[in-house]
């Protein structure tokens, strides 16, 4: 009768070990399981170019994509022109400058810029609300290569789109 009773709790044992091992398996495997959303997709394009100017100003004539500044404390300033898409609504613009050595490396921090797109041409410029207002308003990419104190050579702005969430 005892080695029957010792064989009882053994199996009582065993089975509870065993109840005990697969609900921490479920536990575990319960704690492993989440819901991760995905980015935010946008089912579109965007298409332009960025435009360069010696002269702080919104009129078509002054910008052009190549611009030849003086030396390197020379103003210059950058807009990006879209020509259209498929995408309309808020963005930001992160505007990098950037110059060459071998390769492309950034030059001081980006500048953002905040704007909604419509369905036709957007001019968006290097400014907090990506309008000219008003001289001054645009970003001025001489005074940053001045305080930057990286000297004459190739430059350019790099114009990084995304969207802004609702």
């Amino acid at each position: 009768m005892t080695e029957r009773k010792m064989s009882q709790k053994g199996f009582v044992a065993v089975t509870l070990i065993t109840v005990l091992a697969i609900a921490l398996v479920l536990v575990v495997y319960a704690t492993l399981l989440a819901t991760i959303p995905g980015e935010e997709v946008v089912v579109g394009s965007l298409t332009g170019n960025v435009q360069y100017s010696l002269t702080d100003s919104n009129l078509t004539a002054d910008f052009s994509t190549t611009v030849s500044p003086a030396g390197p404390s020379t103003a210059w300033y950058a807009r990006l022109v879209t020509t259209g898409g498929e995408y309309t609504g808020p963005i930001s613009v992160s505007w990098q400058l950037q110059k060459y050595s071998g390769t492309w490396g950034n030059v001081g921090a980006p500048v953002s810029t905040s704007f909604t797109l419509t369905t036709g041409p957007d001019t968006i410029y290097a400014s907090a609300n990506g309008q000219w207002t008003a001289t001054g308003q645009n970003q001025n990419w001489g005074a940053i290569i001045t305080a930057q104190g990286t000297g004459s050579g190739s430059y350019r702005v790099v114009a990084t789109i995304s969207t802004t969430p609702p």
